[in-house]
């Protein structure tokens, strides 16, 4: 067998028997989602229609329902073969919702919250400053002095924008990574 994330996946029913999927999803937006432009026009020269797919493509998260519950995955008989593919695999890791399976259900990137909150921009040292949070220890890019940063600036986020809204709302989305279908 000989599954490949770019093209699909590839069966071996039976001895010579080869079946080929491609999906395309609908969750990429051109507008909204970070991409390399030249990667986009590539692909709609190659006839992606990216529209469509936004109205007619596969759900990201009933195929990740599929693909975990149709033994492809976790499966030592299955071998991966792929070509420049640490985008694909980084993709069906997103929809996989691995990040709940490792790191459990109360992961919080504050990047994708600043989304939810009107006024905030920039990195760590400019939203700490808008929240009007002090440096507790320490100096900038140092791992505990921002983890105790982050910490304090997070709970201020969570009492001043989340409120009526409880943060496990955004749990588990990281910036970046985000599918837009509620889970």
């Amino acid at each position: 067998m000989s599954p490949g994330c770019r093209a699909g996946v590839e069966l071996e029913l039976e001895a010579n028997s080869v079946f080929i999927w491609e999906f395309n999803f609908r969750d990429f937006d051109a507008w909204r989602d970070p991409h390399r432009p030249e990667s986009v026009a590539l692909l709609r020269r190659q006839g992606i229609d990216f529209e469509r797919n936004r109205n007619e493509g596969v759900d990201s998260v009933r195929f990740a329902y599929l693909l975990q519950t149709s033994g492809v995955l976790f499966n030592p008989y299955v071998t991966w073969i792929t070509f420049h593919s640490a985008y694909d695999f980084g993709y069906l890791i997103k929809i996989l919702d691995l990040l709940r399976i490792f790191f459990g259900p109360r992961v919080f990137d504050m990047k994708y919250m600043m989304r939810f909150c009107n006024c905030l921009y920039g990195g760590l040292e400019r939203v700490a400053g808008a929240l009007e949070v002090q440096r507790g220890v320490g100096k900038a890019h140092q791992a505990g002095s921002d983890s105790l940063l982050i910490w304090h600036t997070f709970q201020r986020m969570a009492q001043r924008f989340f409120v009526n809204a409880k943060p496990e709302a955004v749990a588990g989305l990281l910036y970046g990574l985000e599918i837009d279908s509620a889970r």
